[in-house]
C-alpha cells in the first residue's frame, strides 16, 4: 500500500555543538579559577547562557509532515503549532544538495538573501520556489524517500542531488 503522506522527524545528533560548548566552560574556569579572578558575575552569566544553548540545541526538532495537498512544518522551540504552505501556492520544487555555510550562514531557522531554511544537519533539503517570489528551504536526512514520496504523489519536483 502506497503511503499518502511523508513525515521527518529531525533532531540535533551530532556532538561538535556540545563539545564546543564544553570547551567554553573549561576555558572560562581556567580565566576565573586559575587566573585568580574575584568576580565570579560573568563565569556565572556565561555558564548559564552555555547551559541555555545546549538545551536549546537538545529540544530542537524539525518535524516535516507532506502529503498530495499541503507542507506542514513545525520548528521546535520556534514553532509551537504547524505551519502549512499550500501545493497551490509553490511555482517549483526541488530536492538538492545545497551548501548551508555558503548559501545560508548554518544550520537552524535561517532567513537571508536566498530565503528561507528551516535545517539541523546535513546538505540535502526540498527548497521551494513560491509564486510570491519567497524561496523556502527544508533539510532533509531522508533526500532520497522524500524524491520518491514526491514522485508517487504526482508533485512535479526537480531531483538534484
Amino acid at each position: 500500500m502506497r503511503s499518502t503522506t511523508y513525515s521527518e522527524t529531525q533532531k540535533m545528533d551530532t556532538i561538535w555543538p556540545l563539545a564546543l560548548m564544553a570547551l567554553t566552560l573549561v576555558f572560562n574556569w581556567f580565566i576565573y579559577f586559575r587566573q585568580g579572578h574575584e568576580d565570579l558575575d560573568f563565569l556565572y552569566a556565561s555558564t548559564g547562557t552555555v547551559g541555555l544553548v545546549c538545551l536549546l540545541l537538545l529540544v530542537l526538532r524539525l518535524k516535516l509532515e507532506i502529503d498530495g495537498k499541503s507542507i506542514q512544518y513545525r520548528f521546535y522551540p520556534f514553532h509551537f503549532s504547524w505551519q502549512t504552505i499550500n501545493w497551490s501556492d509553490v511555482a517549483s520544487a526541488e530536492v538538492r544538495k545545497y551548501k548551508p555555510l555558503s548559501e545560508f550562514g548554518g544550520w537552524g531557522l535561517r532567513v537571508g538573501f536566498k530565503g528561507k531554511a528551516y535545517t539541523v544537519s546535513g546538505n540535502k533539503g526540498l527548497q521551494l520556489h513560491l509564486k510570491n517570489g519567497k524561496k523556502v528551504l527544508f533539510g532533509t536526512g531522508q533526500p532520497d524517500a522524500l524524491a520518491s514520496f514526491l514522485k508517487e504523489a504526482g508533485i512535479d519536483a526537480t531531483i538534484s542531488l
